[in-house]
């Protein structure tokens, strides 16, 4: 009785590791789709280039078992202010997130609204992802976050000629969010809120704005460079935070390949990657700009006017140079993070 107890013990461990690896098996093999969805047009440089590189790597990575399925131009959903909302809700499992429109989340990433900071998308963009892995990013808690974009640095375009710093006297510039609206005041301008990137054009157009703050690379997808003739790039009026978000839940399900493939790539990867094809669809836009009939790109600002402009947003900049109620000086943090980056480390 001993022995066959003893057989048919063995017998259903070998039936249970057998069922288990089968399991494990077919879970590492299953094919598992993310949908990555955008409001912003499909020929943007994050969308023409930048997702589709990603995609396709971790498509690769994975030995196929994940695919990133992707809806740009709004077709899982138009409203910037909804993007994070999709996520959290299933509607999309990565979306691309302005963090202007989400008032009081992530407010860490308010900093890089900040003027004279960064000089170019990929070291602002590096720099984020160093805060982020330093735990210093707070509203995280459910959520992952897969890349991260800080646009810019800003400049103005407008339809109006801006040669000095008494030229913003009275303009009504489009901003967003609370650091936009100190920006544009500080210089002289009157900020004009509640006005999403893909409505400047027309709201332009209609006489309700004379300009707006943006970057360099998203005049030509968000169609200003239609209504607006003049262009100031300058002066560095900040960045402004994108990050695509992922709920940790849903990363935690993906099966073992498909998630060391999301790891491989997400991350510094695929930041790295927003922010230099974001630097080189700056640089073509200004050269467009410069060449267009029609287009004029103010960039005779004297030293000394750039310096009047700088002083004019040096409260702003010290109303932020404090330590929050954790105890930590964003504002010194991201200048080292910066650093960081432009030393290679």
């Amino acid at each position: 009785m001993k022995i066959i107890n003893l057989m048919a013990t063995l017998v259903a461990t070998t039936l249970f590791f057998g069922v288990f690896m089968t399991s494990a098996v077919y879970a590492e093999d299953e094919m598992v789709t993310l949908r990555w969805a955008s409001f912003v047009s499909p020929k943007s440089i994050q969308n023409a280039v930048s997702v589709p590189a990603f995609a396709k790597a971790v498509a690769e990575a994975s030995g196929g078992t994940l695919k990133i399925e992707h809806f740009p131009g709004g077709t899982l959903g138009s409203s910037p202010a909804q993007q994070l909302s999709m996520v959290e809700n299933g509607v999309a499992d990565i979306a691309e997130v302005v963090v202007a429109y989400s008032p009081g989340r992530f407010p860490e990433l308010a900093t890089f609204e900040l003027p004279f900071l960064a000089k170019s998308n990929t070291e602002a963009g590096l720099a984020a992802w160093k805060l982020y892995e330093k735990g210093l990013l707070s509203d995280f808690d459910d959520l992952m976050l897969v890349g991260i974009i800080i646009s810019g640095p800003y400049g103005v375009s407008t339809n109006k000629p801006v040669k000095s710093l008494a030229d913003f006297s009275g303009l009504r510039l489009r901003a967003a969010g609370p650091i936009q609206n100190e920006i544009v005041s500080s210089l002289g301008a009157v900020p004009i809120g509640n006005i999403s990137a893909p409505a400047i054009a027309e709201s332009m157009s209609r006489g309700l704005i004379d300009g707006t703050l943006m970057a360099p690379g998203l005049i030509h997808p968000f169609r200003i460079a239609d209504v607006a003739e003049h262009h100031l790039f300058d002066l560095k009026l900040g960045s402004v935070a994108i990050i695509f978000p992922m709920r940790r839940d849903t990363y935690e399900k993906l099966p073992p390949r498909a998630k060391a493939a999301f790891d491989e790539f997400s991350g510094e990867w695929i930041t790295r990657k927003l922010g230099e094809d974001l630097d080189i669809q700056e640089a073509i836009a200004i050269d467009r700009l410069r060449s267009g009939a029609d287009q004029g790109v103010v960039d005779d600002w004297e030293d000394a006017s750039i310096e009047q402009a700088k002083a004019a947003l040096t409260p702003l900049l010290s109303k932020y140079d404090t330590k929050n109620e954790k105890g930590v000086n964003l504002y010194r943090e991201t200048l080292s993070a910066i650093e960081e980056v432009r030393s290679g480390n």
